[in-house]
């Protein structure tokens, strides 16, 4: 090859790297429709502009009164940014720094609380400089060793003011020290900072939510014990399913007490039914289909300014660098629910969420330990809803015989919808020690009769063949709406804890 043939390749390949990277800082569309379709999404991604010496691997986030974000960073800082509502022209000012690790960051009473590995802060600018002059202990003692492991998470305040915190277990075999107390286990920490453990068994619980009822959620990560990541109720005298943390039992203040060694060869179903205290979680997200390691839980309490999805929650996606929406209910007393994708192509993976002050949703990302899909190591994306209703299934809901399904808009009119249309199966994993678990006692459901009401946006399903503790995976071929949009999200998998005996739970 000529000198001359090689320096236009290569000017031709420096422009549309250009090109590319001019697209990239470009707002995101997250839907892209055809001809037929208006070309305005209904959302809307846009990317933060940060100064190259910041490395905004994000660990936590926290809306402040005046409208500006807190940021915590993994290296042990914490930033104020100014001007959220533009990511182009955000500026960022650093507010604290020498933490160790904080995974977590909350508001209350004129100051920010983060969990560091050992104790739960408060850090207050008290002679109003900009600057962080008070780093005050609010509660500590729970064990650490040292092992790179050992992470904590949190706070997430409830109602009531009490901040909770969830720690993971540490890697490696054998007894658990003294000097690792409560490794796996969630703890509540009063306003006065005396604290308790209440619920144990976790595996890395990197997420903490707040539903709109008082609960506190945790995400949890596939792993050992765990076949794939769950949504989680924390509450207390509940066994979450990793041996590790039964190793605090024996303490007076522990919750719950189990006998092991665990039991063998049995599903997460028949764990549910032998195991003392352990409880199946309110969703599944099956792996791959929803994602592989669910981070952060949201729940929208925007009043309608982010979509026709209000009280329901966003889960961050880390490895495939996405979000998650989740809608719950409670039936026979007990939360179940569907989850369903919600925006994928994010530059990073989704480890922190919060609504800023104009209720659109600020993603906090970082692939640090982990690699995740993606062009960038670290920063921060904000999705606004435009004002136009994406045609989604809005939720899902348990019925003695089968499930109501509700959509965001009207079905078209002169669809035929039969069973042909819908596709469903029901499977559940395995409960061990070995690492994550396939999808296993597969089976496919006979839908018997759909029924469509007459404003066309919900369909009633009879379906054969419902199992109790078992993922309900459908999906929906073909399905558009009255003004001929193809379903934006096909695939909802429903994780069926209890069958109703009656409609009225719903």
């Amino acid at each position: 090859m000529s000198r001359t043939i090689l320096m236009k390749l290569i000017h031709l390949l420096a422009g549309l790297f250009a090109g590319v990277m001019a697209l990239l800082s470009l707002p995101t569309m997250l839907k892209v429709q055809g001809d037929d379709f208006s070309n305005v999404s209904p959302y809307t991604l846009e990317t933060y502009t940060i100064p190259e010496s910041l490395k905004l691997e994000v660990s936590g986030l926290a809306l402040l009164p005046d409208g500006s974000m807190a940021i915590a960073i993994r290296k042990g800082e914490i930033w104020i940014a100014n001007q959220m509502n533009d990511p182009v022209s955000t500026r960022y000012r650093k507010f604290a720094s020498g933490l160790h690790e904080p995974l977590g960051l909350a508001y209350r009473d004129g100051a920010l609380y983060t969990v560091q590995r050992t104790e739960l802060t408060r850090i207050r600018d008290t002679d109003q400089d900009g600057f962080a002059d008070e780093y005050w202990t609010i509660a500590k003692g729970w064990g650490v060793t040292g092992n790179y492991h050992e992470y904590a998470y949190g706070p997430q305040f409830d109602q009531q003011g009490n901040a909770w915190i969830t720690l993971n277990i540490g890697i490696g075999k054998g007894p658990v020290p003294e000097d690792k107390a409560w490794r796996g286990w969630s703890i509540k920490v009063a306003p006065d900072g005396s604290w308790q453990p209440v619920s144990g068994g976790f595996r890395s619980p990197s997420g903490m939510g707040l539903h709109p009822d008082g609960e506190i959620f945790a995400t949890d990560q596939q792993g050992n014990w765990f076949p794939t990541c769950p949504l989680l109720l924390v509450q207390s005298g509940v066994f979450h399913g990793h041996a590790d943390a039964l190793e605090h039992c024996r303490r007076p203040e522990a919750t719950f007490d189990i006998e092991t060694p665990l039991p063998k060869n049995i599903t997460v179903v028949e764990a549910a039914q032998q195991i003392p205290a352990y409880q199946l979680p309110p969703v599944w997200f099956p792996y791959r289909t929803m994602g592989m390691s669910a981070t952060d839980v949201l729940w929208d309490t925007t009043h309608g300014k982010f979509g026709p999805f209000e009280g329901q929650a966003f889960v961050g996606e880390f490895t495939m660098s996405m979000i998650l929406r989740v809608y719950l209910e409670k039936v026979e007393g007990v939360y179940q629910g569907a989850c369903f994708r919600f925006a994928e192509g994010l530059q990073c993976g989704a480890l922190r969420l919060a609504w800023d002050a104009q209720g659109s949703l600020i993603i906090g990302e970082t692939n640090r330990g982990w690699n995740s899909l993606g062009h960038r190591s670290y920063g921060m994306e904000r999705l606004s809803w435009n004002g136009i209703t994406p045609f989604e299934i809005q939720r899902i809901n348990a019925q003695p015989q089968g499930f109501k399904i509700t959509f965001t808009k009207p079905l078209a009119t002169e669809s035929t919808i039969t069973s042909s249309s819908v596709g469903i199966r029901s499977y559940t994993y395995h409960y061990h020690s070995s690492y994550g678990s396939e999808e296993i006692d597969r089976k496919s459901l006979q839908t018997t009769s759909i029924q469509v009401s007459k404003d066309r946006r919900v369909l009633t399903m009879q379906v054969d063949g419902l199992r109790e503790g078992y993922v309900h995976e459908i999906t929906f071929d073909g399905l558009r709406s009255l003004d001929q949009e193809p379903l934006d999200h096909s695939v909802v998998c429903y994780t069926l804890n209890r069958i109703p005996k009656s409609t009225h739970n719903n």
